[in-house]
């Protein structure tokens, strides 16, 4: 059975935050993108990426009980809104929608990796064979998680809790 991508914002049964036509859109304007158009798996690749950025923690509060993703959600502060409003709950936002791409962009140019996994030598800066040397990194200094990707991160980062509480950006007048 195919993989058919429902991308319906807050549906029961939505899988993905963008459709194939959306991500071919993204792509031609991105450069070294040519990844997707040659991919046969370009639906698992939003599939995967949708679940990925479903699992963070993020602002807010989801919109219904039955929906399937963790967008489209309500009382998130649109942080490219000049009056401070609010992201509407009938939409993604486009920086949900970018991340997406690009996060399934990385899923395609990964082949057979999994990049959801840790990788297993995360954090190793020194590594000897011939009688077992292995110095590791500071994990504090360490990228994990969608940190690895930056353009990623960067896109996200405003919409997602702190481990301290809301990240609340500072617009100075």
């Amino acid at each position: 059975m195919a993989l058919t991508i429902d991308a319906t914002v807050g549906g029961a049964s939505a899988n993905s935050f963008v459709t194939v036509v959306e991500m071919t859109a993204y792509c031609e304007g991105r450069l070294n993108a040519s990844v997707w158009v040659a991919s046969a798996a370009q639906e698992p690749a939003l599939v995967e990426s949708a679940r990925e950025l479903s699992a963070l923690n993020w602002q807010g509060l989801t919109v219904s009980e039955t929906q399937a993703l963790n967008w489209p959600r309500q009382y998130v502060c649109d942080v490219d809104s000049p009056s401070g409003l609010y992201f509407a709950t009938t939409i993604i936002p486009q920086r949900v929608k970018d991340a997406a791409c690009e996060l399934a962009l990385q899923f395609l140019k990964a082949g057979t990796t999994d990049i959801a996994a840790m990788p297993t030598t995360e954090g190793v800066i020194e590594k000897t064979v011939d009688v077992l040397t292995t110095r590791w990194a500071d994990p504090r200094a360490q990228k994990v998680g969608l940190r690895r990707y930056p353009s990623v991160w960067r896109t996200i980062q405003p919409l997602l809790l702190s481990a301290g509480g809301i990240v609340v950006p500072l617009v100075r007048g």
